[in-house]
């Protein structure tokens, strides 16, 4: 049943809540397999034999879908020509490589804390709101702004960090990213025009790897 499931969402049979394919399926077998070996562990303790299920799961990659890719030199640019609110909110994408809208409109204040003898934010993603899993990660491009950010809002521990309308946020960032940069097809595969949130995630992700 569990190796069924998983090729069911290969073979596009099960889809995501927009009606889409899922892309990041060996992350929802990573997880399962932590919990089935979890179980294992903790029945074996008892003297219940429970086989290991996961072996038969197919953890092969799934195709990337394309995506629009830019580099930190390009986020400067258009982080100059922008809005204060997208200043911060895209040098936090960028930096964090959070899911857009999805975690990024339930992270607070609160799961902002100063790493000890630093003045260098660590962003707690909590399971709750995570697609997968809770992580940690050190924001090191846009600590300092949002330092100021949260001051200047006068945002406390428990206030959302970005009460954003993801449509209203796209519309403007494609406008603004085609006007700094021009309409191009990009190393992803897409053009400028077609930017989302999202693709920050992406771009991050090739931008932390290198270092």
């Amino acid at each position: 049943e569990i190796v069924a499931f998983f090729k069911a969402m290969r073979d596009g049979k099960i889809l995501t809540r927009e009606g889409k394919n899922y892309t990041s399926i060996p992350d929802y077998v990573n997880v399962f397999k932590a919990f089935w070996h979890w179980y294992q562990r903790v029945e074996n303790e008892k003297g219940n034999l429970v086989k290991d299920i996961t072996r038969y799961i197919d953890t092969s990659p799934v195709k990337e879908s394309e995506f629009v890719y830019f580099t930190i030199e390009d986020v400067k640019k258009i982080a100059e020509r922008a809005k204060y609110e997208y200043r911060v909110l895209m040098w936090f994408l960028f930096d964090s490589g959070i899911r857009a809208p999805t975690e990024l409109m339930n992270v607070k204040v609160s799961d902002l804390a100063l790493l000890e003898g630093s003045d260098i934010y660590q962003l707690n993603i909590r399971d709750e709101i995570s697609k997968t899993f809770g992580r940690k990660i050190k924001l090191m491009l846009c600590s300092h702004l949002l330092r100021d950010y949260i001051q200047d809002k006068g945002l406390g521990d428990e206030d959302y960090l970005f009460p954003i309308v993801p449509r209203v946020v796209s519309q403007y960032l494609k406008r603004l990213v085609v006007r700094t940069l021009g309409d191009k097809k990009t190393k992803g595969g897409k053009f400028l025009r077609e930017i989302s949130m999202y693709d920050f995630r992406h771009s991050s992700a090739c931008y932390w790897l290198l270092r």
